[in-house]
């Protein structure tokens, strides 16, 4: 079953988990997490059990849309990047805190990571690592 969103894609399933909602696209996941939440190495092994599930050994990416403020242990990419398909990370956020965020973030990420204003230049620099 396909429904449409906003954004002119499809998404073929739609998670609703207790750190946050989840949209399964052919390729790709985007994530919005509820406010006040720590994602890190324990509340992660929700996303990566789907993605794990929707993209087996296919290459995908992941995008989060950082509308709410919550903790990032970025001691969770070590746990990411054991997934050998996810080719990229892209974030949309206009929080200056965000991009100061993303830049630590990096160090702990051996993977493409952007930050983006908004979702559609997301999914478009996203979708580039997948050709």
């Amino acid at each position: 079953m396909q429904l449409t969103n906003g954004d002119k894609n499809t998404y073929i399933k739609k998670y609703i988990l207790s750190i946050g909602k989840i949209k399964i696209y052919e390729d790709y996941m985007v994530a919005q997490l509820n406010e006040g939440i720590t994602l890190n190495i324990e509340t992660v092994q929700e996303i990566i059990n789907i993605a794990k599930n929707h993209f087996a050994s296919k290459p995908f990416t992941y995008i989060t849309i950082r509308k709410n403020s919550y903790a990032v242990d970025p001691m969770l990419y070590l746990k990411v990047f054991e997934i050998e398909n996810l080719k990229a990370i892209a974030i949309v956020s206009n929080k200056f805190i965000d991009n100061h965020n993303v830049k630590i973030e990096k160090h702990f990420f051996n993977k493409p990571m952007n930050i983006f204003k908004t979702l559609p230049e997301a999914v478009a620099w996203a979708k580039s690592y997948l050709v």
